[in-house]
C-alpha cells in the first residue's frame, strides 16, 4: 500500500515537471519567433552601387623633376584621367596634402609640401573616381638642415669655410671653433680681441678677420694664437679677397681699405657718411652693404652699393647704388651679403624673410619662405651647392645654430680660398 502511494506521488511529480518544461519551451519558441520577426538590418548601405557611373581612375606616368626640395619646389605630374577643375584633384605626399596650382586632364602642377624623404609616396585622388593613382618612391630633399647646434652660452658671429668644407665660427670670448662635416666641434684658435665681426679663409689656409677696430688679424693655418696682420687707417667690420689677393676691408671708417699680403695698406675709396656692415667681391666689383647718414636724397638709408675694381693694385671706381633695401624692408638691417655663381645676390637680414634673393635684373623675393627664419647674421657659401648661415636669436638660445641650405647651384668664387 505504501509502495503504491510512493509510485503515485512520483508519477504526479513527473507530470508536473513535464508540464513546467513544456511551458518554458513554449515561451522560448514564442520569444524566438518574435525576435526573428522584429529584427531589422542596422548596417549602413553599401557605398558600392553597381548602377553608379564612376569616372576613370587617375594614372601617373611621370613626375618632373626627378627629385625636389621639400616645401619649396613646384612639380609637374603627368598622366591621365585628372580633372581640369583644380579643386577636384587631391594630391598627397606621404599622406600630406599638397597645393594644386593648375590642372588639365593630363598634367597637374603642384607645390611640394615640406615632407622630406628618400622614399616619398605620391598619391592622387580625383573626385568621382574610385581608386588612387600612386607614384613611388620619390625623393624630397631638405631645403634647410640644422647643421650644428651651439651651446647654451655660445654667442656666434662671423663664419668662414675652407676647401675641405670645414666651417670656422668666431665665438664671443676670444675663440674660434672648427666644425667638421661630421658635426665634430674642435677648439681651433684663441683671439686677441673678443670676437670676429668679419672672417674669410685666405691663401694657404690662413684665416683673416676683423673686429670693428682698426686692425686686421691673421690666424695661421692649423689654428693656435692669432696675430695683428696690419693696422688700418680707420675702423672696419667685414672683408673679402679679389682675384689678385687684395683684401678689401670696410666698416665704420667711411672708407674701403686695400691690404696686400705683404701687409701694405691703402685707402682705395672714400665713402662719406656710409658705414659698411658687409662686403663681398664678385665679377670684378666690390659690393658693400650698409647705412647712409648723409643728406643726399638719391642715396638709400640702408642699401647695397658697388665699385668696380679698376687695377690689379686694388683701386676702385665711383660707387653706384645696387639696391635700396630700406625702401622695401623698412626698419630692418642688412647683416651679410653673398653671391651665387650666376650673379644672384643673397642678403642676410633680420627681416621676416630671413634671406632676401636679389636677381641680376633687380627683382627680389624671400628665400625658402616658411622653411627658414631670421636672424641671418653671417653667410658663407661652401665649395658646392650648400650655403651656411649663422642664425642668431637673442630671445631663444635653442634657435641659435648653423644651418645648411641646399641652394641647388654653386656659389661665386671666394678668391682667398685656394
Amino acid at each position: 500500500m505504501k509502495k503504491d502511494l510512493q509510485i503515485s506521488l512520483a508519477s504526479k511529480n513527473a507530470k508536473k515537471i513535464q508540464g513546467i518544461f513544456r511551458f518554458f519551451l513554449s515561451v522560448t519558441f514564442l520569444l524566438l519567433a518574435f525576435s526573428l520577426n522584429s529584427c531589422t538590418n542596422d548596417y549602413p548601405d553599401s557605398i558600392y552601387n553597381p548602377d553608379e557611373q564612376y569616372k576613370p581612375d587617375p594614372v601617373i606616368t611621370s613626375v618632373i623633376p626627378d627629385s625636389a626640395l621639400a616645401g619649396i619646389d613646384t612639380l609637374q605630374i603627368a598622366g591621365k584621367n585628372f580633372s581640369p577643375v583644380i579643386e577636384e584633384n587631391r594630391v598627397f605626399f606621404n599622406g600630406v596634402r599638397a597645393e594644386v596650382l593648375s590642372a588639365t586632364t593630363s598634367l597637374l602642377t603642384v607645390k611640394a609640401p615640406n615632407v622630406p624623404g628618400d622614399s616619398v609616396k605620391i598619391q592622387i585622388n580625383v573626385k568621382g573616381a574610385l581608386l588612387f593613382a600612386e607614384w613611388y618612391p620619390y625623393k624630397m630633399d631638405r631645403a634647410a638642415i640644422d647643421f650644428f647646434e651651439f651651446g647654451k652660452f655660445d654667442d656666434a658671429y662671423a663664419i668662414a669655410c675652407d676647401l675641405e668644407e670645414n666651417i670656422y665660427v668666431a665665438l664671443k670670448g676670444k675663440k674660434v671653433i672648427k666644425v667638421t662635416q661630421d658635426g665634430e666641434r674642435i677648439d681651433y684658435a684663441t683671439l686677441t680681441v673678443d670676437k670676429a665681426s668679419g672672417m674669410k679663409v685666405g691663401p694657404n689656409g690662413d684665416i683673416f678677420y676683423l673686429n670693428v677696430l682698426q686692425g686686421i688679424f691673421r690666424i695661421p693655418a692649423g689654428g693656435g694664437n692669432d696675430e695683428v696682420f696690419a693696422i688700418l687707417p680707420g675702423f672696419a667690420f667685414d672683408l673679402d679677397f679679389d682675384a689678385n689677393e687684395n683684401i678689401y676691408c670696410g666698416g665704420g671708417g667711411n672708407a674701403i681699405y686695400r691690404v696686400k699680403l705683404d701687409k701694405s695698406v691703402k685707402k682705395v675709396l672714400d665713402l662719406p657718411d656710409i658705414s659698411i656692415t658687409s662686403l663681398r667681391v664678385f665679377n670684378n666689383y666690390v659690393y658693400f652693404a650698409g647705412t647712409y647718414e648723409g643728406t643726399d636724397v638719391t642715396q638709400p638709408t640702408t642699401g647695397i652699393w658697388r665699385s668696380e675694381i679698376t687695377s690689379a693694385d686694388g683701386d676702385l671706381g665711383t660707387p653706384e647704388v645696387v639696391f635700396d633695401f630700406d625702401a622695401n624692408f623698412v626698419g630692418y638691417a642688412i647683416n651679410s651679403i653673398t653671391f651665387a655663381e650666376d650673379g644672384t645676390m643673397y642678403i642676410g637680414t633680420d627681416a621676416p624673410e630671413a634671406i632676401v634673393v636679389l636677381s641680376p635684373s633687380g627683382n627680389f623675393v624671400g628665400l625658402y619662405p616658411g622653411v627658414i627664419e631670421p636672424v641671418s647674421f653671417y653667410m658663407t657659401w661652401g665649395n658646392g651647392k650648400f650655403m651656411y648661415v649663422n642664425r642668431k636669436n637673442s630671445e631663444d638660445p635653442e634657435k641659435r645654430k648653423l644651418i645648411k641650405l641646399n641652394m641647388l647651384k654653386n656659389g661665386a668664387p671666394y678668391y682667398g680660398r685656394k
